[in-house]
């Protein structure tokens, strides 16, 4: 099944006066960008990858005048798009959307941002397009549906190429004929491997920051005459043929401006893949009741057949991961990590290679079972004596389990303190739940430099 004109159709929303999103969108979005803030300026100044990352700029690359989170230097704004969303991504703790099954975040905020800073937009006008950007990347990720995981793509780069074109496009103003060849041209540009699980390698963290500059990329083609494919997404090879075996076209425009896909994302309580989520909820709910010693118990965890693909295979790197990627990817660690501390947060990858907590790893046994909603996780714990179970359908964060303001706020600086201070930190938060308010984002973004 095709829907005749799908592309077309969502430029047109894309550029639509009426499509402001509601106030409950507007306050989710600042949620969220005060999430991209605190996550991009820790992962920028402490992950392991981010020196490379921004490293090859120094390879003839530097100049320019755009803002990259948390760092004082400036850069040309397809490359600061690049960092901002490969730094956002880097620690797997960012925002995400069960429907759509991605990051919408990382892509598409990295993208807008460098082009409202660029253009110098009002703070409205960037959450208008942010809601465009994530309408978008969301109903594309939904119509590529989880078979797109199973031809080994990574739906996040993949939709949100498309989600950063068109809130960038909306920002700038164009017509409706030059969003759908810039549309066409990010077809070609739609990617992003699975094969980062084979030995935990930066791939991943990297693909938002590509499908950002892409995004900016192909826009300013566009907008200099280049000319796009038409059909980007519905055509005979388009993104819905050639990424996916079971594609939903319809999922591109059913309710399109009416129901909001992008209302259901979610913000991250651990920095870990999201399909390990609703098990860590559940473990943390047993550990306080298990009557036994952790090294007496075998651990079952249930887990729906996607989510068992993507964190549940008995693997060697799963079961005993060997880094950070391993670890974010292995429901084995986080839910060791849940029982043994009560707790998951970064300094839960000091214990990577720690044989004590390799051998509670070993306890646990995983499976997948196609009645657990693809969101779930069923874990159980046997002693001698009994069983305890603990069942988990929407993981915390959820819409319907949301972080509010100031839970949020407490995760933003953990995050953003070490960064900036705490009293700065503070400032900024502030700054960014006023953010409909702002009259310039440049000297918005500016002040989020280093």
């Amino acid at each position: 099944m095709t829907v005749a004109g799908a592309t077309d159709q969502l430029a047109a929303f894309a550029l639509a006066a009426e499509s402001t999103p509601s106030p409950a969108l507007r306050n989710l979005l600042t949620l969220c960008m005060l999430d991209f803030v605190g996550l991009t300026a820790n992962a920028g100044r402490f992950a392991e990858s981010s020196d490379s990352f921004r490293g090859f700029l120094a390879l003839g690359f530097e100049g320019g005048d755009a803002t990259v989170i948390g760092d004082d230097r400036r850069y040309h704004a397809p490359h600061a798009a690049l960092l901002n969303g490969a730094f956002a991504h880097t620690l797997d703790f960012d925002d995400t959307n069960f429907a759509a099954s991605l990051h919408p975040g990382a892509p598409v905020i990295a993208a807008i941002l460098a082009q409202a800073e660029r253009l110098d937009a009002t703070g409205s006008d960037f959450l208008d397009a942010l809601a465009i950007g994530y309408e978008v990347c969301c109903r594309i990720g939904r119509a590529l549906t989880p078979a797109a995981y199973e031809r080994g793509f990574h739906v996040t780069p993949v939709a949100g190429i498309f989600g950063g074109v068109a809130g960038a496009a909306r920002l700038a103003g164009v017509t409706q004929p030059i969003l759908s060849s810039a549309f066409g041209l990010a077809a070609s540009r739609a990617a992003g491997s699975m094969q980062y699980l084979a030995n935990g390698s930066w791939n991943k963290r990297l693909h938002p920051g590509f499908a950002a500059h892409d995004a900016l990329m192909v826009l300013s083609l566009a907008q200099a005459g280049a000319l796009g494919a038409t059909e980007a997404l519905e055509g005979r090879y388009g993104v819905l043929h050639s990424h996916t075996d079971k594609a939903d076209p319809s999922s591109l425009v059913t309710g399109l401006g009416e129901d909001w896909l992008a209302l259901g994302t979610a913000l991250k309580p651990y920095p870990s893949c999201r399909l390990t989520h609703s098990a860590i909820d559940a473990a943390l709910l047993l550990r306080d009741r298990i009557p036994a010693p952790l090294e007496k118990v075998r651990i079952n965890i249930r887990l729906a057949p996607t989510a068992y693909k993507i964190v549940g295979v008995p693997d060697a790197n799963k079961r005993a991961p060997a880094n950070i990627v391993d670890g974010q990817f292995s429901v084995y660690f986080q839910v060791a990590s849940a029982l043994t501390d009560g707790r998951v947060d970064w300094s839960s990858y000091d214990r990577i290679g720690d044989e004590g907590f390799n051998r509670t790893l070993q306890q646990i046994w995983v499976s997948e079972d196609p009645a657990v909603v693809p969101s779930g996780a069923v874990v159980e714990i046997e002693t001698d004596e009994t069983t305890l179970r603990e069942s988990v359908e929407q993981p915390l964060g959820e819409p319907g389990n949301p972080l509010d303001w100031e839970t949020a706020g407490l995760k933003f600086h953990a995050l953003a303190s070490p960064v900036w201070g705490p009293d700065r930190a503070a400032d900024i938060m502030a700054m960014v739940g006023e953010l409909a308010t702002e009259t310039s984002m440049k000297a918005f973004t500016r002040r989020l430099a280093g």
